[in-house]
C-alpha cells in the first residue's frame, strides 16, 4: 500500500510563519547610470532641442504655411549681402583671435607653472565682465574723443574716431573673442612632449624648420578647432556688431533681431536662424574633410 501524500500550494506570502514580518519589496529606483545619462540628455532636449526644432517649424508655418520665407530670403539681394558681411567679419576675427592667441598660448604653456595659472587667471578674468560692458568700452576708446583716436592721431593724421566701421567691430569682437584659443591651444600644447623639438634640432633641423615641421603639425587640431569656434560664435554675434558697428556693418543676428522685435516677422527671423545654422554646419563639416582635423564634429 502506498502512502499518498498531498502537497497543498500556498498563494504567495502565504508561507510564511506566524509573527514573521513579511519583506518588503524593493521599490524600483533608477539606477545611478540611469540618472547620470539621463539628465543630461532631458536637459539638452528643453534648451537645445525643442528651441531649435520650434525654430525650424516657424520657418515653414509662419505666417503660412510652405517655404514662402525662404524663396522670400534667397531672392533678397539685402540678406546675401548681410550674410556675406557676417561670414567675412567672423572670418577675420576666427584668424585673427589664432594669429594673436597661439604665442600667448605657446608662452603659457613654457612658463613656470606658477606663472602660467597667474598669467592664465588674467586671460580668464574678462569671461567675467559682461559683452554688453566690454562692447560699450571699446565705444569710448574707439570714439571722436577715445584714447585710441588720441594716441593713432599723430600716426593716421585724423581726429575722428574709428567707431562705427568695420575696424572697430573686428578690433571688439577680436578682444571679446581672444581667451577662447588661448585656452584651447594651451590646453593642446601642455600636451605636447617639448623633447620632440629638442630631437629635431640634433638630427640638424634649424629651430625654424623643427617648429614648423615638428611642432605646429602637433598643435594644429588645436589650431583648427579653436579657429572654428570662434568663427561659429562670431557667426551669431549681436550685441558687438550692433553697439560699435554702424548700419553698414549689420550681421545677420542684427536682422533677425530687427525682425522679431521691430517687423514682428517671426517667420522671416526663423529662416534666417535656420539659414545660419545650416551655413554653420556645412563650413564645419567642409573644414573637418579639408583638414582632416577630429573633433571638430562627431559622424
Amino acid at each position: 500500500m502506498t502512502a499518498r501524500t498531498t502537497v497543498t500550494r500556498r498563494p504567495p506570502g502565504d508561507d510564511l510563519r506566524p509573527g514573521r514580518v513579511p519583506p518588503r519589496r524593493r521599490a524600483r529606483r533608477p539606477g545611478f547610470v540611469t540618472m547620470a545619462l539621463g539628465l543630461p540628455v532631458a536637459f539638452m532636449a528643453i534648451v537645445y532641442a525643442y528651441p531649435v526644432g520650434a525654430m525650424l517649424l516657424k520657418s515653414v508655418t509662419e505666417p503660412d504655411p510652405g517655404f514662402g520665407n525662404f524663396t522670400k530670403a534667397a531672392t533678397d539681394g539685402a540678406i546675401w549681402e548681410v550674410l556675406a558681411i557676417t561670414v567675412r567679419l567672423s572670418l577675420e576675427v576666427a584668424v585673427l583671435t589664432v594669429v594673436l592667441g597661439f604665442p600667448v598660448a605657446y608662452f603659457l604653456s613654457r612658463t613656470s607653472p606658477r606663472r602660467a595659472r597667474f598669467l592664465a587667471l588674467l586671460v580668464v578674468i574678462p569671461f567675467w565682465t559682461s559683452i554688453l560692458v566690454r562692447s560699450f568700452s571699446w565705444i569710448v576708446l574707439l570714439g571722436d574723443n577715445g584714447l585710441v583716436t588720441r594716441l593713432m592721431e599723430p600716426l593716421t593724421g585724423n581726429s575722428e574716431g574709428m567707431l562705427y566701421s568695420e575696424s572697430a567691430v573686428v578690433i571688439a569682437m577680436t578682444h571679446i573673442l581672444l581667451p577662447f584659443p588661448i585656452l584651447i591651444i594651451k590646453g593642446t600644447l601642455d600636451q605636447i612632449d617639448a623633447s620632440l623639438p629638442r630631437a629635431a634640432r640634433s638630427l640638424g633641423a634649424g629651430p625654424v624648420r623643427a617648429f614648423a615641421q615638428v611642432y605646429l603639425p602637433l598643435a594644429l587640431p588645436a589650431v583648427v578647432s579653436s579657429g572654428m569656434l570662434v568663427f561659429i560664435i562670431g557667426l551669431g554675434f549681436y550685441v558687438t556688431p550692433a553697439l560699435v558697428g554702424g548700419p553698414k556693418q549689420s550681421t545677420i543676428a542684427v536682422v533677425i533681431a530687427q525682425s522679431v522685435q521691430v517687423n514682428f516677422d517671426w517667420g522671416l527671423a526663423a529662416t534666417l536662424a535656420t539659414m545660419l545654422l545650416v551655413l554653420a554646419t556645412a563650413l564645419t563639416l567642409i573644414v573637418r574633410r579639408l583638414t582632416k582635423v577630429k573633433g571638430l564634429v562627431s559622424l
